[in-house]
């Protein structure tokens, strides 16, 4: 093969989203989707997002960021990170080589910024799986350690039915409990919002507070309503939350001093219960661990998929 590397051009678009169905079927996006959470990403670099040819067909490209307009905070904490989100390569092409060729490619440029470390696929602000599907792409988590990808953690994503749903005695005992502890669980008002921003940054990633501060100012718009967050309160202090966006479910998260308490358990399902009486059938977290998953399997979440998440060394 005669492989040439290219930065992205928007007038290669089409063969990307065509190229991205065949290579990565269940998890290719819509244009809409490819715009938001790709070219529209204050860290979108085309020099970054590289695109590789045999003759003049497409056969494989990478997605790859460095903080640049959005510093990464807590994710990045001394400028020398980088990111790759997607590595879709033709099913029908010499998938080794052109992989090399593209991440040899890539790594070079990261380290000439002086990145020293480079991640898969956990890009805080818009990745589209939280890594590599340990099932449907074992043989790519292969080549990756091959290259000196580290496996460092796993992520599930989980799904549940929650059309039927009841919290059940055992909640509202719990809950019980915890109110007579001056401990609340209730929707979020208008009036929390400066508590629950000191909230947010004093125990939470510094995605998830970019998240919630995107949701709140659409609540401003009316296109974010208070029933979608479930917080913790005690006294005037918020100590834990819990978010849906349709029938995504999370981020959820309980200050570190108050957990071991039963907290999350409430939490999670009174957000379901509100989730179910907006009309919601099904819920699905895309990322989560096998700690959490315990509490998530008691209100009938299963397992969907189970991802690798990988990181190299660049210098």
């Amino acid at each position: 093969m005669a492989l040439r590397i290219y930065d992205y051009s928007d007038s290669a678009r089409q063969e990307i989203l065509a190229l991205w169905a065949r290579a990565l079927p269940i998890d290719v996006p819509n244009e809409n989707i490819f715009e938001s959470r790709v070219l529209l990403d204050e860290n979108f670099d085309p020099a970054t997002f590289l695109l590789v040819r045999n003759g003049n067909a497409l056969v494989g490209f990478v997605v790859g960021y460095v903080a640049g307009r959005m510093p990464m905070g807590d994710a990045d904490p001394d400028g020398t990170a980088s990111w790759i989100t997607v590595l879709a390569i033709d099913p029908d092409v010499n998938i080794p080589a052109v992989t090399a060729a593209l991440l040899d490619e890539l790594e070079e440029r990261f380290r000439k910024r002086g990145k020293t470390t480079c991640s898969i696929a956990n890009y805080p602000p818009a990745y589209f799986t939280p890594g590599i599907d340990k099932l449907l792409s074992a043989p790519l988590v292969q080549q990756l350690q091959a290259r000196g990808y580290v496996p460092f953690h796993e992520a599930l994503s989980m799904d549940a039915p929650i059309v039927l749903f009841h919290a059940g005695d055992a909640v509202r005992i719990k809950e019980m409990e915890l109110v007579r502890d001056g401990i609340e669980v209730r929707a979020y008002r208008r009036s929390d919002l400066v508590n629950f921003l000191k909230f947010l940054d004093r125990s939470m990633p510094t995605d998830w507070v970019r998240v919630e501060r995107r949701n709140l100012r659409k609540m401003t718009e009316g296109a974010f309503h208070p029933e979608q967050i479930t917080v913790v309160s005690k006294g005037d202090d918020i100590i834990g939350y819990c978010q849906f966006e349709g029938s995504h479910f999370g981020p959820f998260g309980v200050a570190e001093a108050y957990q071991g308490r039963g907290i999350g358990t409430v939490l999670l399902a009174r957000t379901l219960e509100r989730m179910r009486n907006a009309g919601y059938h099904d819920a699905w977290v895309m990322w989560t661990d096998d700690v959490a998953a315990k509490v998530y399997g008691k209100f009938g979440f299963l397992q969907t998929r189970r991802f690798t998440l990988l990181k190299k060394k660049l210098a």
